[in-house]
């Protein structure tokens, strides 16, 4: 017979870049880009934003990633985790992302893959199931 009580009995902790990534994931979602720049990604992260839309390609580093995020600030982008996981090197989120504003309402599942350097994002890749619907997200 057990005697733990602890309200986390049987919880697995979680990996340590699994809990920076969802840190960046709530500093974004809040336009917090000074948290971002200064603890969450490196000095010369690599964002790939894929497709054929205004705000793809690769974003090189914190300050170009903070511009890029205030372009896609507000109603434009919304993003919500289904599962996340992750190890030393890569964090693997199952994302449903989306955008809802005049004339446009929609949203695709996206795995996203993030590589890690000392608990900060260095280099993500973006994966959307529905290439149609990322691009109306990003224009």
């Amino acid at each position: 017979m057990s005697t733990d009580t602890s309200p986390h009995k049987g919880a697995i902790e979680e990996h340590l870049n699994v809990m920076a990534y969802r840190g960046a994931a709530g500093a974004f979602q809040a336009g917090d880009l000074q948290t971002i720049r200064d603890t969450l990604v490196t000095d010369d992260v690599v964002w790939h934003a894929p497709g054929n839309n205004p705000l793809a390609g690769d974003i090189r580093g914190a300050e170009a990633l903070g511009k890029w995020r205030r372009q896609v600030a507000g109603p434009r982008f919304w993003f919500r985790e289904y599962r996340v996981f992750g190890n030393d090197e890569h964090v693997c989120a199952l994302n449903y992302i989306g955008a809802k504003r005049d004339g446009v309402d929609v949203e695709t599942r996206v795995v996203s893959i993030f590589h890690f350097e000392d608990a900060r994002q260095k280099e993500p890749w973006f994966y959307p199931e529905d290439p149609d619907a990322w691009y109306r997200i990003f224009t």
